[in-house]
């Protein structure tokens, strides 16, 4: 049983490094399982590229799951009966319910019921409690009498809802955050698990439920690889504040060997990645200076130093309004097409207020014909 981290920065090749490793080590051991973890929303994704990376073009022992898709597969393998999961809507029809039967023993919310997306900002609040353990009880506990007389309503009136949630669900129905509580008690008996080898990729850090999920991951499985995106070549057991680059990854870092060390695991060699450019900057195989790549080594790190190069990849436009931003976006990309050979699903549009953009967005880029994937 061991720890592996590989490091490196954004599009240093962590990935892909990962994926190769895996596929050799599929390859060599076939009757070994593996899985590969990844977020929710990346498992196509990951299953198109082991695929195509496979010498024999399938995913063979390689299982590509999501902590949540992990847990139905334990489930079938135990033969535990999937609980009954309430989904986002039926959160929100309990949530309004019981907010309405609570509303003599709410102070600051009673008011906000009937306001539009109050349920739903309701449900998100009690979607992060779940995940981070936080309960009723603890709710009580956090609230000091120096406290701010708002903020105390407001989480006085959250518990008030939380417990009338809890005590209407309790019997019938999970949460679907509560999922992994239910894999936490059955993992152990898995032999899915027992002598497998575990990634994990893509994730910045990790929910305690899914730390204690790891936890039986170092005891039962043979392997644990986990990518981290930070900076090799900075010292990882230094202290730094909140405000410093890749301070999650750091604490991410120090939580697992903690939770290594207390589990008695190994640690295996680290696999630093800190060829540069970035592997996805690289246009010519000279490594011609790049500007991407220099912002991403050098922004908010105050090093002094300057770009000689020329910055060829990065272009400032201006226009009057989000309206203009977005039709010249467009233009852009059918020239991409035009004189690149580009294809749509190559291209990407980033905005840093997808609320003030997404109508107009959608608007221009229907009325253009342009196919799009909105990210919200």
């Amino acid at each position: 049983m061991s720890l592996q981290f590989i490091l490196g920065g954004s599009g240093s090749g962590k990935t892909r490094r990962l994926y190769t490793e895996l596929i050799r080590q599929s390859v060599n051991e076939p009757d070994t399982q593996y899985f590969a973890i990844v977020p929710e929303q990346f498992t196509m994704q990951t299953q198109k590229e082991i695929v195509s990376l496979h010498p024999s073009f399938g995913v063979m022992n390689i299982d590509i799951v999501s902590f949540k898709r992990l847990a139905y597969r334990i489930f079938e393998e135990l033969a535990v009966v999937n609980p009954q999961v309430l989904d986002d809507m039926g959160k929100s029809m309990v949530l309004r319910k019981v907010a309405a039967d609570k509303k003599k023993s709410l102070v600051f919310y009673k008011e906000h019921l009937s306001k539009a997306g109050f349920i739903s900002q309701l449900k998100s609040m009690l979607s992060e409690l779940y995940q981070y353990g936080i309960t009723p009880d603890m709710l009580k506990e956090k609230i000091p009498e120096n406290l701010s007389p708002v903020l105390a309503q407001k989480l006085s009136d959250i518990t008030v809802v939380y417990e009338g949630f809890k005590d209407y669900i309790e019997g019938k129905f999970i949460t679907s955050e509560e999922i992994l509580d239910v894999l936490c008690n059955i993992l152990p008996r898995s032999e899915l698990i027992k002598n497998s080898v575990i990634t994990l990729d893509g994730y910045t850090g990790f929910t305690p439920v899914q730390y204690r999920i790891l936890e039986l991951f170092f005891r039962y499985s043979k392997k644990v690889m986990i990518t981290v995106t930070m900076d090799p070549a900075v010292n990882m057991s230094r202290k730094t504040g909140v405000q410093e680059l890749f301070y999650m990854s750091r604490q991410m870092i120090k939580k697992l060997n903690d939770l290594a060390m207390e589990t008695g695991i190994s640690r295996d060699k680290d696999i630093l990645l800190t060829d540069h450019p970035a592997v996805r900057f690289l246009k010519d195989t000279d490594h011609t200076p790049c500007c991407l790549d220099f912002l991403e080594q050098n922004l908010y790190r105050y090093t002094g130093r300057s770009f000689n190069g020329q910055p060829e990849s990065i272009h400032l436009y201006q226009t009057r309004n989000p309206s203009e931003e977005i039709a010249f976006v467009i233009r852009s990309m059918e020239e991409n097409i035009r004189r690149n050979g580009l294809r749509y699903r190559d291209m990407a549009v980033i905005t840093g207020s997808l609320s003030s953009y997404a109508n107009e967005m959608i608007h221009q880029f229907q009325l253009n014909h342009v196919p799009f994937f909105l990210d919200d």
